[in-house]
């Protein structure tokens, strides 16, 4: 399978809206936001991820509601042998992208991440102070208590409603360096910036889907796709829409796209404890 993998806010739901504009080139900005609860191309596209609990439901032999973390890792092998039978039935000619917030590491010695179901992973990245502001409105808490959370090695959410079992990141820097590490032999991963994607939208989904192996790659196809992703517009379209991937928490989900908001919005101390908590990855990626 191919996986978008990501610490939340870094441009998933942006990339994998981006990818169905491409796969669909017909579709237009308001049908993007209207794929939840249908059956066609669009919800084919956009509906895979790696914590739906039906495909967890399908391997327990307890009920998965009564599950508790180490239980829901134990189950996940089978669970993704599930979940890739199913994009596999979905899947045309170009690949399908199965979104995932999960860190590449080790629970209780089990790997989150193997060969077997992960063929290729794109790891979008965005500047850890930008993602506390985004992330603080998503899930209801201050800036504070977000910068706390994102430097949690523990850290995990369950998903947005209760048909997800839980999402694990383990800190920013610790989800950062995961996949950073990871032995491209074993898993061949894309790592491309927020900041990148929106500096040079047309480039970076090029080569995004040059990755990916796209039949057919087309600049013009790739330059309507993005178009048809453009912050403005997936804000229009969702406040006529609204938006699956929404919080109970937030007004809207497509919030500011911003890739230096932070300096305006996030308070001073806040913003120094998180270069001071993740100034070895902040570093590497070229955001200090």
């Amino acid at each position: 399978m191919h996986f978008v993998v990501s610490y939340p806010k870094s441009g998933n739901t942006w990339i994998r809206l981006t990818t169905a504009a491409y796969r669909i080139p017909g579709v237009t900005s308001s049908e993007l936001m209207t794929f939840e609860g249908e059956d066609n191309e669009i919800a084919r596209a956009m509906q895979f991820g790696d914590a739906e609990r039906y495909y967890y439901r399908a391997v327990s032999p307890i009920d998965i509601d009564d599950a508790d973390f180490p239980t829901e890792v134990r189950l996940r092998p089978a669970a993704l042998l599930v979940l890739k039978r199913e994009v596999s039935i979905a899947t045309t000619d170009i690949p399908i992208l199965v979104k995932s917030h999960h860190f590449h590491g080790e629970v209780n010695d089990i790997p989150l991440w193997r060969p077997e179901w992960t063929d290729r992973v794109v790891n979008p990245v965005r500047d850890p102070r930008e993602i506390c502001c985004s992330f603080s409105a998503h899930m209801g808490m201050t800036y504070e208590e977000t910068a706390e959370f994102m430097n949690n090695d523990h850290a995990r959410t369950k998903g947005e409603d209760l048909d997800q079992v839980q999402h694990f990141f383990s800190t920013w820097s610790n989800h950062i360096r995961g996949w950073l590490e990871e032995d491209e032999n074993d898993i061949p991963i894309c790592t491309v910036r927020y900041e990148d994607l929106k500096a040079h939208p047309v480039q970076a989904f090029h080569e995004i889907f040059e990755f990916l192996d796209f039949p057919d790659l087309t600049e013009e196809r790739v330059r309507n796709a993005v178009e048809k992703t453009q912050f403005d517009r997936m804000k229009e379209a969702e406040d006529e829409h609204g938006f699956t991937e929404q919080s109970d928490h937030q007004d809207r989900f497509f919030r500011s796209g911003e890739t230096d908001g932070w300096k305006d919005e996030l308070p001073t101390d806040v913003a120094r404890k998180i270069e001071e908590d993740h100034g070895e990855m902040m570093e590497a990626l070229g955001y200090l």
